[in-house]
């Protein structure tokens, strides 16, 4: 009799850009993904997506970990935490199936109900290309405070274009507002400022006004 072949699993798809071998705080996962970080932080506490700890002993979210929070950021519809689970395993760790969801393509589906999601996982590949360069054009302001970054080779400080994004300025007037930044510099400022929030930022702006007593007439 010939010897049965052992079942292999599935490797999942390499993601590009190198993507696979970063890992994101839940600060910045949920910054790439446009969702509060307590929604994050539930998603971890309910044990929904598997997350891992660095060397500092902090949360370690993998690409594949952004790229299910994105998909549920965008999705139309609201999944209870079987299904959600089921979908984090799939885009997460690559299982090709789970909890009756199979996918096909760009299309993931149980019974009747479908969900494509290759927008979605394009859409959170590219916000993660963004963000990655980003961090790799970052550089210490040292005249500046504290924790202030700056761009690498330049004088612009990115939490500054992000906190501007964030009271409304549109992404083409900053482009002719700092000539020396592209279109990935911009998206990226916007994302930074809201997991380095301080002087500056719309939020802290807000904090104080909300602090400061009102005068009288």
């Amino acid at each position: 009799m010939p010897a049965k072949k052992k079942a292999q699993q599935k490797r999942p798809r390499r993601l590009p850009h190198g993507l696979d071998k970063q890992t994101f705080s839940i600060k910045e996962a949920a910054a790439i993904a446009d969702m509060a970080d307590k929604t994050v932080r539930n998603e971890i506490y309910v044990d929904l997506f598997r997350v891992e700890l660095d060397d500092k002993s902090r949360v370690a979210i993998s690409a594949r970990g952004v790229v299910y929070l994105r998909l549920i950021r965008l999705l139309p519809v609201q999944l209870v935490p079987k299904d959600r689970n089921a979908l984090s395993r799939m885009l997460a760790e690559g299982w090709p199936g789970a909890e009756g969801w199979v996918r096909k393509g760009d299309v993931i589906s149980k019974g009747v109900v479908s969900l494509n999601v290759g927008e979605a996982e394009r859409d959170a590949i590219e916000r993660l290309r963004i963000f990655v360069r980003g961090r790799g054009r970052l550089d210490s302001d040292t005249g500046g405070p504290a924790g202030d970054m700056l761009f690498k080779d330049s004088a612009i400080r990115v939490r500054l274009v992000g906190a501007l994004l964030a009271r409304g300025a549109e992404p083409a007037k900053m482009l002719t507002a700092f000539p020396t930044l592209d279109a990935d510099d911009i998206a990226f400022a916007s994302m930074f400022a809201r997991v380095n929030k301080g002087p500056g930022s719309a939020s802290s702006g807000r904090a104080r006004a909300a602090r400061r007593p009102a005068r009288g007439r």
